[in-house]
């Protein structure tokens, strides 16, 4: 299963809930960067040290990480993969690989929220340092102002939370992923009304399953 969308759809927080639904592991490029890192693998020394360059990691190394992740024990009945492939050769070597180790084609939800709207939410988000708690000032404020609720941290306005930073991260996506969005479009894909609340989001999302589900069962 896969989840795309631009910066700020909420792809986090359906990853999480469709994570605790199915039973699946949710999977992103971060989180394998960090468990290769921390475990000091052949994998994760030579991602620490294109990062710790301030480069970005090529397709080839997160290619050779996304199998060894795929091939985990917890991957067996299923995973999702969060914020992957990026780009339409990414979505290629997805489908080689899958065919590869004997799996279908995957199921594509794509959270879609206008650009405008995006810039709203993403400038408005605020994180605690300390915590790590995010909160939006449009619908998740804190009960007192710059201060998080768990421990009074002060919060912080992230870099890529601002305005420009944003619009380049959103030109980013449309230059890069939202060709990946066409290349599933004709398979098992949903496209997924992003400009909602979070539960309602995330009933669509479900909707969307059982319909695959049905469909599968079908053939």
């Amino acid at each position: 299963m896969l989840l795309i969308g631009p910066p700020g759809s909420g792809k986090g927080t359906q990853a999480s809930r469709l994570k605790q639904w199915l039973g699946i592991p949710a999977v992103s490029t971060g989180e394998m960067f960090r468990l290769e890192i921390e475990k000091k693998t052949e994998l994760g020394l030579e991602a620490e040290k294109v990062i710790s360059q301030g480069r970005l990691v090529d397709d080839l190394l997160v290619q050779k990480m996304l199998e060894t992740r795929l091939s985990d024990p917890d991957c067996r009945r299923g995973f999702l993969l969060d914020g992957y492939p990026r780009t339409v050769a990414q979505a290629v070597f997805l489908s080689q690989f899958l065919a590869k180790t004997g799996r279908p084609e995957p199921l594509v939800l794509h959270i879609d929220v206008p650009a405008d709207l995006l810039i709203q939410r993403m400038s408005a988000r605020r994180s605690c340092p300390l915590c790590g708690r995010i909160y939006n000032l449009l619908n998740s404020a804190p009960s007192k102002a710059d201060l998080c609720d768990d421990d009074g941290s002060m919060l912080l306005h992230r870099e890529d939370d601002r305005g420009e930073v944003i619009r380049e991260r959103l030109e980013a996506y449309e230059t890069w992923t939202r060709p990946v969005v066409e290349h599933y479009a004709g398979g098992s894909y949903y496209k997924i009304n992003g400009n909602r609340a979070p539960a309602e989001v995330f009933a669509s999302i479900v909707e969307s399953v059982n319909i695959h589900r049905v469909q599968l069962q079908t053939k």
